[in-house]
This record gives structure tokens, C-alpha cells and sequence, in this order.
């Protein structure tokens, strides 16, 4: 029996159709079905692969769909990159031809076979929907990014829900000031406040844990405030651009057009397929801390401090599933892989972990009713946090409710289970929007790594660069992985 020489990843993302059974149809009706490769706006279009792989003639490949954990081997008689002909679209299920011209290439196939489904093989897929086979790939480096040195610092300074655009609280840096106007840019309020408490010279990295903007305003003008931004931020820390790690928010990846009609059906298929609504901020991170903007939005980020290692899982929590519902988080697939990763990383120096995503994974605020399109939680913090504690996470960073909020997550194992450690779940607030619940201030975080201590600093933040309260200064009960 031939070897498989690709895998492709798919999900069934029509309303009551089932990809699988629509192609055995017309494969039981017609001999053979067309199966199209809906190609990710960010992946690579194989091009050597498919030359190849047209060159050798029938072939076998995996179908697989991670979602509903199931796997089919294929056999396949022709490959067709680009568009069918007339004729040839008799042979493609009906629920197809709508969109066939979003097709990036087709598979002609003989059978579709059910197999058990191989975890392993799936989680090599990583963010992308097809794999080659015919060699054992490394997707450590889809995972992991290289590790950052900062061995003389041993801070880390959180931030989130800047708000750049309508809602931004600060001065930028080209804003002409009227007479009277007391703000300051971000970066002056943030350095005054951290040499205030004698931390301006032992920041190892910023984090942002999404909202740079407001509404998905990604013009030419937002977008080089931010970059100005952080360009003046690095200056006055002394950061190199990779010292600078972020993950979306829903501001920033934009899932629905505001104020308009949703077609549900619309949505999952432009936009689960293509992912282009995720083409601004992947430029964007790529402009600004010089990460391929095709690489994962889910993965590890190894920073070796002053006296210990602290390993960042950072997550996409503005993942699309088939709802309305606008301002939910979602993870999926793609990010347990990246904390299965977290766990997996060698430890060698007494080392911490942290999770980082926008949307928060327990109560902060009130949620919102159904209703409203506005439930905010992750739909799937449960599994995040196990994982988490799976992975030995010491801490789980979020944003998005413009709330500072500290709390600890452990579950009690059942059926004489594993004890797992328990995580804090640190809630930012916002760090530059003025859109503030109450009476409520723009705050940041600021984490010290020790080599048998873990302290928080969570203050606030004010736009004339004046002192603000500090919310919470301590120690965290939590206590380095050692090697």
C-alpha cells in the first residue's frame, strides 16, 4: 500500500454539510470527486510540492480534520492548481461551486478511506492546512521562536488594550499639543513612573497582550503612531525589536465589519478559509518586532534573564468559530499545541512559565448577556487552563475588560488524579484607551524575576506622567521549575 505523500487539514465549515459524505456522494455517483486545498492567506503556496507531485501521477494523501478528530486516506488521480475547467466542476459537490474560485488547488480523487486518526500527524500541521509527508518535518521552529538574551535585567513589563486611534488616552509622538494640554506620550508616562520606582533600567522585554487599536484601524496614520510608539519605548529601555512580544486582540483582528449585516455563512467561509482578516496585524507584528508575518500567532518565546529563564506561551485568542457573537475569545487547536509545547521546553536554570492572550479566562466583570454579542470570555478557558497547568504555567497574563483584577486557578484532581500547581490569572486593565469602567485608571504590570521569588508591581498609569497609586505590590506564592 503506497505511503501518503501529503496530509490535508480540513473543517467542516457549511451548515449542515458534511464535507466527507458530500464528496463520497458524488464519488459513489460519478467514480471520482474534485477536493479543494483552501490555502491560508499566510501560507506558503508549495508551489515545488504541487510541481512534483503533478509530475508523478496517482498518489495517496491523508485528509484530517483535528476539530472532530477524525482521518481518511485518499487516493488521488489528478492535481489541478488554479481554477477547473467547466466540465470538470460537475464532479465537485454542489455546496462548492458558490466559492470555487477561492480554491487555491484541487485533488481529484478515487476513494476516501476511513483511518484512525494519528494525533501526532495533526499537531504537525500547526496554523497551516497542508504538510508534506515524504519527510519528517521539524515544527519545533513553527512553535518556538528563538530565545532572547537580556542575562543583565529582570523585568518584565506588561501592557495591554492601548487603544491607538479614537480611544488612545496618550500623546503620540508627532502630536502638535494645544496650550493646556498636559498629556504626555506613553513611553515619557511609562519611564517616569518606572524611574520612580527604580525600575527603568532593568526591563528585559515588553509584553502586550493585545488592543493596539480601536475598531481594527490599521490606516497609514494609526499604524505608524504605534510604531513610533514603540520605536521611542525601545530607545528609553534600551530593547532590541525582539524584546518587544505581543499577541492580538479582538481590536486588532477584526472578525466582522462594524455596524453592518453578519452572514454567518459568509464569514466562516472568506474568512476561516483565506484568514485574511488577519493580514493587518500579521504585517503589523512583522514591521514591528520583524516576525515573517506568516509564521504561527501561537507559540513559545524563551527569555534568559538575569538570574532565571521565563518561557512565554503566547496565544491568538481571536481564533473564528461559527457564531455572531463578536467580542468572545477562542484558542482552538493550534494554541494547546503551543502550551504543549511550553511544557515540553528544557529546563536548565530555575525557570517560570507564563500563558499570554487577550481575552480573559476568568470572570473579571459581569458577563454580558447572550443577547448582547458581547460575551467576552474565552469559549474554551477551561481546556487553556488545564493545559496550562499541565504545562507547569506559573501565570496566565490577559487584557480586554480595562479592569485590574488578580485571582489563582487550581483544580482539585478527581479520581486520585495529578495535582496540578496552581496558576495566577493576572487581568492588566488598560495601559492607553479611554474607554475606563468607573472610575477606574489606565495601569500596567511589572513582573521581577528572581531566582527564588516571583514579585508583582501593578500600577497606575496617568497620561500627564505624574504619579499614579500603586494597586498591588508583592511576592507571587509561586516558585521557579528548577533544572
Amino acid at each position: 500500500m503506497a505511503t501518503p505523500a501529503i496530509a490535508l487539514r480540513f473543517r467542516d465549515t457549511v451548515s449542515n454539510i458534511d464535507s466527507i459524505a458530500a464528496h463520497r456522494a458524488v464519488l459513489a455517483k460519478d467514480g471520482c470527486v474534485w477536493w479543494g486545498w483552501w490555502k491560508k492567506d499566510f501560507e506558503s503556496d508549495h508551489e515545488s510540492l504541487l510541481r512534483n507531485l503533478q509530475s508523478v501521477g496517482p498518489f495517496v494523501a491523508y485528509i484530517v480534520d483535528r476539530s472532530t478528530k477524525r482521518m481518511f486516506r485518499a487516493g488521488v488521480l489528478a492535481l489541478r492548481v488554479g481554477s477547473l475547467k467547466k466540465d470538470e466542476l460537475q464532479i465537485v459537490p454542489s455546496y462548492y461551486l458558490e466559492f470555487e474560485k477561492k480554491v487555491f488547488a484541487w485533488f481529484q480523487l478515487s476513494s476516501i478511506e476511513d483511518v484512525t486518526f494519528d494525533g501526532e500527524l495533526a499537531a504537525r500541521f500547526g496554523d497551516h492546512t497542508l504538510i508534506s509527508l515524504e519527510f519528517t518535518e521539524d515544527n519545533r521552529s513553527e512553535k518556538v521562536a528563538p530565545d532572547t538574551i537580556a542575562t543583565g535585567k529582570s523585568c518584565i513589563l506588561h501592557l495591554s488594550d492601548l487603544h491607538f486611534g479614537g480611544d488612545y488616552a496618550f500623546a503620540t509622538q508627532r502630536e502638535k499639543l494645544s496650550i493646556g494640554d498636559y498629556r504626555k506620550t506613553l513611553t515619557e508616562c511609562l519611564s517616569a513612573d518606572l524611574k520612580r520606582i527604580g525600575k527603568l533600567d532593568d526591563i528585559a522585554a515588553v509584553l502586550v497582550t493585545g488592543d493596539f487599536t480601536t475598531g481594527g484601524d490599521w490606516r497609514d496614520e494609526t499604524r505608524d503612531a504605534v510604531l513610533q510608539e514603540f520605536k521611542a519605548m525601545r530607545g528609553a529601555l534600551g530593547l532590541q525589536p525582539e524584546q518587544i512580544v505581543v499577541v492580538p486582540g479582538n481590536h486588532d483582528i477584526v472578525r466582522y465589519p462594524k455596524d453592518k449585516p453578519i452572514d454567518i455563512a459568509a464569514m466562516i467561509l472568506n474568512n476561516q478559509t483565506t484568514y485574511q482578516h488577519e493580514r493587518e496585524f500579521r504585517t503589523f507584528v512583522d514591521e514591528l518586532i520583524n516576525r515573517n508575518w506568516q509564521k504561527s500567532l501561537n507559540y513559545v518565546h524563551r527569555m534568559h534573564l538575569k538570574e532565571a529563564d521565563l518561557i512565554l506561551c503566547l496565544l491568538n485568542s481571536c481564533t473564528i468559530t461559527a457564531t455572531e457573537w463578536t467580542e468572545y475569545g477562542f484558542v482552538g487547536t493550534s494554541g494547546i499545541d503551543a502550551i504543549k509545547a511550553l511544557g515540553n521546553e528544557s529546563i536548565v536554570r530555575p525557570t517560570y512559565k507564563f500563558i499570554a492572550l487577550h481575552h480573559h479566562l476568568l470572570p473579571v466583570a459581569g458577563v454580558e448577556a447572550p443577547n448582547s454579542k458581547g460575551v467576552t470570555l474565552s469559549l474554551d478557558a477551561s481546556d487553556l487552563l488545564d493545559e496550562a497547568q499541565n504545562a507547569g504555567a506559573h501565570v496566565a497574563l490577559h487584557g480586554h475588560e480595562h479592569l485590574p483584577r488578580i485571582a489563582k486557578y487550581q483544580t482539585i484532581p478527581l479520581r486520585d488524579g495529578k495535582v496540578a500547581q496552581g496558576i495566577y490569572v493576572v487581568s492588566n486593565g488598560s495601559a492607553g484607551g479611554k474607554r475606563l469602567p468607573g472610575n477606574e485608571r489606565n495601569a500596567y504590570c511589572l513582573f521581577e524575576f528572581r531566582s527564588n521569588r516571583l514579585h508583582l508591581s501593578m500600577r497606575e498609569l496617568r497620561f500627564d506622567a505624574k504619579g499614579g497609586g500603586s494597586i498591588y505590590d508583592g511576592a507571587l506564592d509561586s516558585a521557579p521549575q528548577l533544572p
